[in-house]
């Protein structure tokens, strides 16, 4: 049984910033891939794990979100795909 999402995701080609919730603080730029109002796809540099605790904050402006990895798939040496889920729902127009 497949399972599909409830809610459409908005694609965007927007640049972020991701830093870690503990220490060591780790910051990477990222762009979003596409959002929805419970999490995003971003892209990045760095490899992430499933659990890994963030925030996703927008270049410009004063969005931020905090969210939990769900997935990391590498797509390249210096590329990876990371799925998130936010903390708490989100208006996905916050972010552009």
């Amino acid at each position: 049984m497949k399972i599909s999402r409830t809610e459409s995701r908005r694609t965007r080609d927007v640049a972020a910033r991701v830093h870690s919730s503990g220490v060591p603080l780790i910051i990477d730029t990222v762009w979003i891939e596409n959002i929805s109002s419970h999490g995003a796809r971003i892209r990045g540099q760095r490899a992430w794990q499933p659990q890994d605790r963030m925030v996703l904050t927008a270049v410009f402006g004063d969005f931020q979100v905090n969210a939990k990895v769900i997935y990391c798939e590498r797509l390249g040496a210096d590329d990876c795909a990371i799925g998130l889920k936010f903390d708490h729902p989100i208006v996905a127009n916050e972010l552009a």
